[in-house]
């Protein structure tokens, strides 16, 4: 029974998975490598670094479903050798596009192109807790001003992401459509000027954290020299993954990339995360904010609920705790024959593989 309302509650049952209590019990730690479920598919067989074999179960509670008799989930080592296995007709589906080359794939096999807005939003955060951002609002904003979007996600990187020129949510979530920071140097250098910063003069060098396998994306070329335009050193330090995550919430730390991926396109899978209680990696801590969500979780009319989540996000927005970069996309190739491959938002691996057929 629940203590109250939560409209999340139905929505938060479907990552429960039912299994047989008897099967846990008896395989414990070694479940994993037997899994046994209610899905459309049974586990057939698995090879470490190879793959994955599903088949149809034949006692699925939804009569005619799966169509499929099999699938095979096959891991291959890299994006290149993934697009000739697609060439060559060995996949069906190719989720992983080799870098620089989204735009030629794209054109080679346009009939077989997909992609949707996802789930995910990538940022670069402040630590509002202590330290020089958490004392200088009005530089955040300015930062966030400095970020060239367009240039970086449309023409540098060729579409591989949506620009996030406006907030914190994708742009498909409710409650998404609040004013962002779109790119505007003048205003960028004005916001400076404002803080008592005229031209970058008094501010000290800045250090932005970026993991490794990121260090040589444009984006973070372009950010700064566009900040260095108005006065602002930034210099970019990469940081191997197995650190950086818990490196990040260090002191030293006031500035870095991040991001994260909801589940579900509500409000609340992102701003609970990212805004609640300081529960995020910038420590963001709003009293207003709190409440706010805090009341939100308890009502289940859509419309009064997605008004407190706007209210939220503008207060978010205004803060400035982060400078939004992107959005996700979903993007994938699919094979002419396979049909009612329903793909969404949350990503081509979550896609209901019991619709789906193949017209041979």
């Amino acid at each position: 029974t629940l203590e109250k309302p939560s409209h999340r509650f139905l929505i938060d049952l479907q990552n429960v998975y039912v299994i047989p209590r008897e099967a846990y019990e008896q395989l414990g730690d070694e479940f994993a490598n037997h899994p046994v479920g209610t899905g459309p598919f049974i586990f057939d067989s698995w090879e470490a670094g190879q793959g994955i074999r599903l088949v149809a179960n034949p006692d699925y509670w939804d009569e005619g479903l799966p169509k499929l008799d099999a699938v095979e989930l096959i891991v291959v080592p890299d994006a290149e050798t993934e697009l000739e296995m697609y060439r060559n007709g060995e996949l069906d589906v190719l989720v992983d596009f080799p870098s620089g080359q989204r735009v030629a794939v794209r054109d080679e096999f346009a009939a077989e192109y997909h992609e949707l807005p996802g789930l995910n939003v990538r940022y670069y955060g402040f630590d509002m807790s202590q330290g020089f951002f958490a004392e200088h609002p009005l530089v955040r904003q300015a930062f966030a001003y400095a970020l060239d979007r367009d240039r970086i996600w449309n023409e540098a990187l060729e579409g591989e992401r949506i620009p996030g020129n406006l907030g914190i949510l994708p742009p498909t979530f409710p409650a998404s459509d609040v004013e962002g920071y779109r790119y505007n140097l003048d205003r960028a250098a004005e916001l400076l000027a404002e803080a008592g910063f005229p031209n970058g003069e008094g501010l000290p060098e800045f250090e932005l954290y970026v993991f490794a396998s990121d260090a040589d994306s444009p984006a973070h070329q372009i950010y700064k020299e566009s900040l260095a335009q108005i006065g602002v050193t930034l210099n970019i330090v990469a940081e191997d993954s197995s650190t950086y995550w818990s490196h990040i919430r260090e002191p030293d730390v006031i500035f870095f990339l991040s991001g994260w991926s909801a589940s579900y396109p509500d409000p609340s899978a992102v701003l609970n995360q990212l805004a609640f209680n300081g529960n995020d990696d910038t420590f963001y801590n709003n009293f207003e904010v709190n409440n706010l969500l805090e009341r939100a979780m308890t009502i289940t009319d859509d419309g009064r609920r997605n008004t407190l989540y706007r209210r939220v996000h503008e207060i978010i927005m205004a803060d400035a705790p982060f400078v939004v970069s992107a959005y996700s996309k979903v993007i994938y190739l699919l094979k002419p024959h396979v049909q009612d491959f329903f793909a969404s938002s949350a990503g081509v691996y979550r896609t209901p593989l019991k619709y789906a057929w193949l017209d041979n």
